[in-house]
């Protein structure tokens, strides 16, 4: 069961930028492209994936954020929105804390469910 990680970023990013800002977190961290390229996956290894980029998406409505993540500090929309996942586990840790990271090197805000 896969822990689910949002950005909310204030400016326009795409999944390469995200995957490129989260991949700056550790020394020899790669990316792979799944499902034809629509999910990048940072991984510290071959076969150690540490988060999944599922998807950006433009908001338009702060009460779309609102709905959704009640939890969300108020932020000016447009904003993006990006959808990732990370394992449970060490691997995952590292991907949350990379992905935590990045946000703040993207001018963005993350958010982890199940903390």
């Amino acid at each position: 069961m896969p822990r689910d990680v949002t950005l909310l970023s204030r400016k326009p990013v795409d999944l390469r930028e995200v995957a490129e800002a989260i991949v700056a977190h550790a020394d020899g961290w790669g990316v792979r492209a799944l499902d034809h390229g629509s999910v990048l996956q940072v991984c510290r290894d071959a076969d150690h994936p540490v988060i999944s980029i599922l998807g950006v998406h433009r908001v338009d409505a702060a009460t779309e954020v609102e709905r959704i993540l009640p939890d969300a500090p108020p932020l000016p929309v447009p904003l993006w929105w990006v959808d990732a996942v990370a394992p449970y586990g060490p691997d995952g840790e590292a991907g949350v804390a990379a992905a935590e990271e990045a946000a703040r090197a993207l001018d963005a805000v993350c958010i982890v469910h199940g903390s």
